[in-house]
């Protein structure tokens, strides 16, 4: 009988001396405390409650708080509660922990110190720090911050996180990694919306993919872009936006908008793409880059195609080169093995007798095909319309760009990997 005359003290005591005029919407309500003292600290008047501590707070309409500790203290002008010791506050389907922190009677707002987490569903917020807006629901995490959700880990520097849209905006030492594709994605600013499953990336993006073939080769490619976004959907992919750059084993690109396909392993480059895989360079309105086991199986140009390959060092103005309205060069154990062009094809190849300039020959018609063994050219086969020209050394000698074909440009600037950044060579 005693303890209960005691709690029915407390708790109307605790509910009297929070109803202060300026208060009547927001009621703190104790439903438990073992001990109850009263104190003065710097001036204002504290109540100190002991063991076991629980507590809600009713508001105007809806959104009733549940806080619990071990240890509370009451500011009664500053109409805040100091928590301290397995702080936990509840509100609907959000449940925060902390070491120690401080509600906020007025603003509704928790504020979390020395490790705080927040748990919804299947989302795991952490941090070191944190705040909870109660009546926005929306809560902000910063130092050492990781949110887990069901696609993906965020780790940043601070973080904002908005319940009702499950939205995340994350800024400062940005880190991804998407779980179903193996896919890290570093910025400096992201916001990733889980119900959709849409992540957008819009300062200094990297996209790192780290893959291990069969034979135990690790292979890492590298994407570097202005704005980057990634779609967890029914097609998983990446899309690279401005700037783009990218490097895989010996293969590197430029363009203005890379899309790549993680399940079809397919990487679609549009804007001017420029790629360089081993000594070759190619060009066109689009490319398209499959992959195979890890390796590089086809490339396929359309419109204005044009590959260029360099001769021999010694000979720098010497560059062997194909064009016409569609190309596709085709490897074998990321070796080049045949390249097929279609539709107004044409190829420029210089010649060598035994190891000795010989002059260029020139052709073009329908289709060209070339066959290669190893890294040397086996057969040149020109089909439909056929037309011929060769031009001896004499000729061509220090006069090599006046044969070049149209649409012949050499881009300097090839990117390459260093570390899991891209530099330009």
């Amino acid at each position: 009988m005693r303890d209960r005359l005691t709690y029915l003290f407390l708790n109307t005591l605790l509910v009297f001396i929070c109803r202060s005029p300026a208060q009547q919407s927001n009621i703190i309500d104790l439903r438990h405390a073992d001990t109850l003292k009263g104190k003065i600290l710097d001036g204002e008047e504290v109540r100190e409650l002991i063991g076991n501590v629980h507590f809600v707070q009713f508001p105007t309409s809806g959104g009733l708080v549940k806080v619990w500790c071990d240890r509370a203290l009451r500011f009664m002008v500053q109409n805040k509660i100091e928590l301290f010791g397995n702080v936990k506050v509840v509100r609907d389907s959000v449940t925060i922990r902390s070491k120690e922190g401080t509600y906020y009677a007025d603003q509704r707002m928790m504020e979390g110190r020395a490790g705080v987490e927040l748990e919804r569903g299947k989302t795991l917020l952490t941090a070191v720090n944190a705040k909870y807006f109660v009546d926005e629901k929306r809560s902000l995490f910063w130092d050492n911050v990781i949110l887990v959700d069901t696609s993906s880990i965020v780790t940043c520097n601070i973080l904002n996180y908005y319940e009702t849209e499950a939205r995340s905006v994350a800024t400062g030492g940005v880190h991804m990694f998407e779980n179903d594709n193996a896919v890290n994605i570093y910025g400096d600013s992201l916001i990733h919306l889980e119900q959709q499953k849409f992540t957008l990336v819009m300062k200094q993006p990297r996209l790192v993919k780290i893959d291990t073939s069969a034979n135990g080769i690790i292979d890492t490619m590298v994407v570097e872009s202005r704005i980057m976004q990634s779609f967890q959907d029914t097609t998983d992919r990446f899309v690279a936006i401005d700037s783009v750059r990218m490097v895989k084993s010996d293969m590197s690109s430029r363009c203005g908008t890379a899309t790549y396909f993680v399940h079809k392993d397919i990487i679609a480059l549009q804007t001017h793409p420029i790629i360089w895989n081993g000594e070759n360079q190619i060009t066109g309105d689009s490319i398209r880059v499959l992959m195979e086991d890890k390796k590089l199986r086809n490339l396929w140009v359309k419109n204005r195609a044009m590959a260029i390959s360099r001769v021999d060092t010694a000979l720098p103005n010497r560059f062997n080169q194909l064009t016409g309205r569609e190309l596709t060069m085709y490897f074998r154990a990321d070796k080049l093995e045949q390249v097929d062009v279609q539709k107004n094809a044409t190829s420029l190849y210089y010649l060598f007798d035994n190891k000795e300039p010989n002059g260029v020959n020139k052709s073009s018609g329908d289709r060209i095909l070339i066959d290669f063994i190893g890294s040397e050219v086996d057969r040149i086969k020109v089909i439909g319309g056929v037309q011929g020209q060769y031009f001896p050394e004499k000729m061509i000698i220090n006069h090599e760009p006046e044969y070049n074909l149209d649409g012949f440009r050499l881009f300097e600037n090839r990117p390459k990997r260093q570390g899991i950044k891209i530099v330009s060579e």
